[in-house]
């Protein structure tokens, strides 16, 4: 397994940006690693953290030690993975300019089938929007903890806890994003051809459960869908081992 800290220049951004990737490499430790060309896990961060933070804060390398699998892991800042109002279109990023680059450089299928994403927090409403967007890209899709509910967020969102003072209009337009193509409950009621199917898991103490849980029903009335509570909070702790159970889910 090789561990990859990758720079490149973004034409859709205009900009330097950041991948880690893991990618499978046959050697003593790992000599039954076939041959390519590999499936692909994008793994999407949360709202606080970067394109590094699975590999400093899980177990995530030996994880998928000896899986044939690449392990893509971008930095996107604190976007939602959303084509910015006003800011940048890191949806686009994410969806159409990485799957060339990473086509282009590494033994990788391209098939759907092959293709997942995932993500945590933030990283698994970004996660979500991209399947229920391309559902023609992904198969499957897994959210861990994730904000599946904007518009229940955005009415929680006080004064006292905005970080940055217009950092939610100038991402979203605006606070009234039900409906929207923002809106992760009105994607799921949508007819999709194909249809991914999708993942989700909470802890029991976390913040966003009851967000989750609503997601869910709603999400079960169209997909395949697997709820899967476990005793946890929005740790590291609780997502290090969601890391394992998304996975297995997965057809490896």
């Amino acid at each position: 397994m090789a561990l990859l800290d990758i720079s490149l220049f973004s034409d859709t951004l205009q900009l330097d940006v950041s991948l880690t990737v893991i990618y499978p490499q046959r050697c003593d430790r790992s000599p039954d690693i076939p041959g390519g060309p590999y499936k692909v896990l994008y793994l999407l961060h949360g709202i606080k953290q970067n394109e590094q933070s699975y590999v400093r804060n899980s177990a995530i390398e030996r994880y998928v030690r000896n899986l044939p699998l690449v392990v893509v892991m971008p930095s996107v800042g604190r976007s939602f993975y959303t084509d910015q109002e006003r800011g940048y279109p890191y949806f686009t990023f994410l969806s159409e300019e990485l799957p060339r680059f990473l086509s282009s450089v590494f033994t990788i299928s391209t098939k759907r089938e092959d293709t997942f994403i995932a993500g945590l927090s933030m990283g698994g409403y970004g996660a979500f929007k991209a399947a229920l967007t391309r559902p023609d890209l992904y198969s499957r899709a897994a959210s861990m903890s994730g904000a599946l509910d904007l518009v229940s967020l955005a009415n929680t969102l006080g004064d006292s806890v905005k970080i940055f003072p217009y950092e939610w209009e100038n991402t979203f337009g605006s606070y009234e994003v039900k409906g929207s193509e923002h809106d992760l409950m009105a994607l799921s009621r949508k007819e999709l051809s194909p249809k991914p199917s999708f993942y989700v898991t909470c802890g029991d103490e976390d913040a966003l459960l009851q967000d989750n849980l609503r997601f869910v029903e709603t999400l079960q009335e169209t997909h395949d869908v697997i709820y899967d509570q476990h005793p946890g909070g929005h740790t590291w702790k609780f997502w290090d081992k969601a890391l394992k159970r998304v996975l297995r889910w997965l057809p490896l």
